[in-house]
């Protein structure tokens, strides 16, 4: 199964606080190799969506972080900031969730 390890950190944390919403992601610290494959090819011009568990579809757009601003409104939009709010409870401590 593949698999994602996920964190928020504390200075997307800060510059977020400090108003900067445009810096809001969450981090990419590790993944399977198959994973890391598909998120090598992720670009602004390339996004690729990825099951978070199988049910919480996300787009990433950079290879090593989600950002809020390439997530569709809607429920692509609230799982992520979900995600976010999770992730952000316990900063800098990554995460693994399955594919």
């Amino acid at each position: 199964m593949a698999q994602i390890t996920l964190k928020v950190t504390k200075p997307v944390l800060k510059e977020v606080a400090d108003g900067h919403l445009n810096q809001h992601q969450i981090a990419i610290h590790g993944a399977s190799p198959s994973l890391l494959a598909l998120l090598d090819t992720a670009s602004k011009n390339n996004r690729v969506v990825v099951d978070v568990n199988g049910a919480f579809a996300l787009s990433i757009g950079d290879t090593r972080a989600i950002w809020r601003s390439h997530q569709k409104a809607g429920l692509q939009l609230d799982d992520y900031t979900s995600l976010y709010d999770l992730l952000a409870r316990r900063p800098d401590k990554p995460v693994t969730f399955g594919q």
